[in-house]
């Protein structure tokens, strides 16, 4: 397993630059993204007003909802938790 990582860009006049990677964390633990394959996406899930963090994985097409308890500017993310429509299990077919 690898663990999640997540280079942020720099809101700068011209390109954007990257910075180096950081690990992400939710409740104390560093978020981990199966087998490494994760496609992250920041967005307010919840409808509070802050971005939570989505992580989709490779492996079984799951999507993991990471609330994030903090602000915006210095988010602290809840535990995951897999993405239950209608509270049933949900997959996506990959591969």
């Amino acid at each position: 397993m690898f663990a999640f990582t997540l280079a942020i860009a720099g809101l700068l006049a011209g390109p954007p630059t990257l910075s180096e990677p950081v690990r992400l964390q939710a409740a104390g633990k560093d978020i981990v993204a199966g087998n490494g394959h994760a496609a992250p996406w920041l967005h307010d899930w919840d409808g509070d007003g802050k971005l939570d963090l989505l992580v989709g994985q490779y492996a079984h097409g799951r999507l993991m909802v990471y609330r994030n308890i903090g602000t915006n500017k210095e988010p602290q993310y809840a535990k995951g938790k897999a993405f239950k429509p209608e509270g049933t299990g949900a997959e996506i077919n990959y591969g």
